[in-house]
């Protein structure tokens, strides 16, 4: 299916000339991190929240005097609404992009497609493969518990659930009393997203994004050097325990509609599970079985082929040493002679 299908069509824009004030109030009102900056109806660059709170905040611009434009950073990628989703998941790859904008035959912009599109498009898919699984499991595993499949008879999960501990990590953290410019600027310098607010340095009391510096700090105009971080943050935060399984965790992040949730131990932030984490994770896992399925159906055809050939072989010499067996003694040799001459010339090529 082409890309023009499947793509966000009710795209939100902003112009070059206009300010990342006005950008910011954009994004607010319309409840988007990204806006496609377009000039004569043709995408001109992708303009994101980070890119708004970055220049505005951390490198001190005036968001009414800066324009997008300024702000813009790498020169934009498009793709044609024609192409399909494994040339747009290859193009995303290969340019680091999360975000594409789709373009017609002249150029002009007909919709969006994000890494987050191509996600629910795959999970859906993904969910029929599991019910297809699942649905091969009762047969295997229920024989003797009146086909009420392997839950009914009691059957345990192969393998144990994976705990979120396994994504401790150095966090950001800052006091809640902490300005927003200070917290851009953190932003930046460690390349984050997500910062985890604390009281005293211990306990986590909040969580706040480069998204919230947009939306509560400079769409509404306000002063980020007098702005706390506590006066924005997402409190209380959405937490997980390290000894939590991850399937209970991405659940919760699923059922909260959040991206990025803390890991705690004794109050205290050692880690952060995140949206992006997970999907290269499971990205990553699902790529390498595709590769474990795709060998063994290699196998599986190459086996049957060289049995197909194996047996026409063995028929065509049966039917050949029938026919042989009618010659005559003189005409054998004169058969042979020629065979071993021409492996002769084999031989020597």
């Amino acid at each position: 299916m082409p890309v023009k299908d499947y793509c966000q069509q009710s795209v939100c824009t902003a112009s070059p000339g206009e300010t990342l004030r006005a950008a910011a109030q954009r994004m607010e009102s319309q409840g988007v991190g990204s806006l496609v900056v377009v000039e004569e109806d043709k995408p001109v660059g992708v303009l994101t929240d980070r890119d708004i709170a970055l220049q505005a905040l951390a490198d001190g611009c005036d968001p009414d005097d800066t324009t997008v434009q300024s702000a813009l950073g790498r020169p934009v990628v498009t793709i044609a609404g024609d192409e399909g989703l494994g040339e747009a998941l290859e193009l995303m790859k290969r340019k680091r992009l999360r975000r594409l904008p789709v373009v017609d035959a002249k150029g002009k912009g007909v919709g969006i497609i994000a890494a987050d599109d191509v996600v629910r498009l795959l999970a859906e898919e993904i969910t029929g493969l599991a019910r297809v699984s699942a649905a091969q499991l009762p047969v295997a595993a229920s024989a003797g518990a009146g086909g009420a499949g392997a839950a009914a008879a009691g059957l345990e999960a192969p393998w144990p659930a994976r705990q979120v501990e396994h994504y401790q990590r150095v966090v950001q953290c800052l006091r809640a009393d902490t300005n927003a410019r200070a917290l851009a600027q953190l932003m930046k310098a460690q390349a984050v997203g997500c910062v985890v607010v604390t009281t005293d340095g211990e306990d986590a009391v909040g969580v706040v994004t480069d998204r919230d510096l947009v939306t509560r700090v400079i769409a509404p105009g306000h002063d980020p050097d007098a702005t706390p971080v506590s006066a924005i943050m997402s409190a209380p935060p959405v937490t997980a325990q390290a000894t939590e399984p991850l399937q209970e965790v991405v659940a919760k992040m699923g059922d909260r509609g959040v991206r990025r949730i803390p890991i705690l131990s004794s109050g205290r932030a050692v880690g952060i599970v995140t949206y992006d984490d997970l999907l290269v994770s499971f990205g990553r896992e699902l790529a390498e079985l595709g590769e474990t399925v795709r060998s063994e159906v290699r196998h599986e055809q190459l086996g049957a082929q060289v049995e197909h050939v194996r047996q026409a072989a063995e028929a065509h010499l049966r039917d050949l040493g029938s026919k042989v067996a009618e010659l005559g003694a003189d005409s054998v040799e004169t058969l042979r002679k020629e065979l071993d001459d021409v492996w002769e010339r084999i031989r020597r090529r």
